[in-house]
This record gives structure tokens, sequence and C-alpha cells, in this order.
């Protein structure tokens, strides 16, 4: 196991035995959050509720529940209509589903990710390793927390300031 694979199971570890309790989308991007949820204020001063962790994915993934893959990073690929319909759809599954809890994390040479969760549902972040973009991140929903982003398949500097 090199060090990206162990800074990103390190960090990534205050997930195990919370829940996965929000879902949602910008542009291209999934957003997943994880743990309690408490208030926050966005942009624009109004208040909205967050879950504690979030996990921003910007690269390849693939939602399965029990082998069978029920979404992946296509899914909000299309018009901001379809995008929003998968998100909410998603919601929904987790809703029916509640608590759906993270078992485990392990993390690849790439900076890929793997998230094992109860009721036979997994996550697979495939970062882009060709690209110097931003694949994916990771941070506490606070103001000033640090971020672990993963950019090119490898740790950004920035993640260890």
């Amino acid at each position: 196991m090199d060090n990206n694979q162990r800074e990103i199971e390190r960090r990534l570890s205050v997930l195990q035995g919370l829940e996965w309790s929000g879902v949602s989308r910008a542009a291209d991007m999934l957003t997943l959050g994880f743990g309690p949820k408490h208030e926050a204020k966005n942009f624009y001063g109004v208040p909205r509720q967050v879950s504690a962790w979030a996990l921003h994915i910007q690269c390849a993934w693939t939602l399965s529940e029990a082998g069978k893959i029920i979404a992946t990073e296509e899914s909000i690929g299309g018009s901001d209509e379809e995008a929003n319909a998968f998100a909410l759809r998603l919601r929904q599954l987790l809703a029916r589903n509640a608590p759906v809890i993270v078992e485990s994390i392990s993390a690849s040479p790439d900076c890929g990710l793997v998230v094992s969760l109860s009721q036979a549902f997994r996550l697979i972040v495939a970062p882009d390793v060709t690209s110097d973009d931003e694949n994916w991140r990771f941070f506490e929903s606070k103001r000033d927390a640090k971020h672990l982003v993963i950019e090119g398949g490898t740790v950004a500097p920035e993640s260890f300031d």
C-alpha cells in the first residue's frame, strides 16, 4: 500500500459506521453526504441542512446494489431536469433503505475508492489519471475544514497544508 492509499484510508476512516445521509449534484459533480445533518448557511446566507461529511465526485463512478449497477456518472450527465430527477430518485432510494451505513473504505494506488455500504450497496470511484483536473474531494462540512483533494489520480499537495 502506498502513501496516497494510506492517507485516503486514514482520512475517510471517519465515515465508518456513519449513515449515508445526503445526495445532490452540481453540474456533472455528484455530492454525497455522510453522518448527522446540521444547519449551515449557503453562499447567499440561506440556511440549509448539510451532512457532517461531504464527498464530491467529478470522475467516473459506479453505484451498485447487490452487485447490480444502478447508477454511474452518466446518470447526471444529461439535462438539468434529468440530472435533478436522478438525484431525487437516489434520495428516495436512500430513504426507502435507511439507514444505509458505511461499512468500509478502501483506496487504490490511483487514488480510487471503494465505499462498501450496508444493504449491499457499493460505490466505486475511478479517478482519471490522464488529466490534472480534480477527480474528487472529501471534507468535513465546516467553513474552514481541510479538504482532501484528488487530482489526476494523486493526492493534491494542498491536502497536506
